[in-house]
């Protein structure tokens, strides 16, 4: 069976809420990310998603230099484990209607899974899978569009 651990991307930059978001936005940019999860005192305490910047900053055209991260992230943030399989991450994100979700072990994000790590491992999840479940995984890919985070 298809986990989280599996499909995850690896690569989890994580910063302090003391940060500007101007600079949380230029790490996003110089790393390629759509995502970064915020830290405080080491510990996630939210995410700040490029469709955080649109919905909360540009379209209602502010200065991201006037906001604070944590005027922006979303917390609480919804994570899973390593362990989840594949198709619980795709229903939590269906049910909260998000396209990120941090995978967490030992309280430390290790991963981020978004509908593009969908997209990369479909032909594993479809042949991993007797009971592959199409209806799941053809409502994430057509409702993401209409989802804040």
């Amino acid at each position: 069976m298809t986990t989280a651990r599996d499909i995850m991307s690896k690569k989890v930059i994580t910063i302090e809420t003391s940060s500007s978001t101007t600079e949380i936005a230029k790490i996003m940019n110089k790393n390629n990310i759509s995502c970064i999860v915020l830290t405080k005192d080491d510990r996630p305490c939210g995410i700040i998603t490029e469709r955080d910047y649109l919905s909360k900053i540009i379209s209602q055209n502010k200065k991201a230099s006037d906001m604070s991260p944590s005027q922006i992230m979303s917390s609480p943030f919804v994570t899973v484990s390593t362990v989840s399989t594949a198709d619980d991450v795709a229903q939590t994100m269906l049910e909260n209607k998000i396209r990120h979700v941090v995978v967490m072990d030992n309280a430390h994000p290790v991963g981020i899974i978004t509908i593009t790590d969908f997209l990369k491992h479909l032909n594993t999840l479809v042949t991993d899978s007797s009971e592959y479940k199409k209806d799941l995984y053809e409502s994430l890919f057509e409702e993401h569009e209409y989802w804040d985070r």
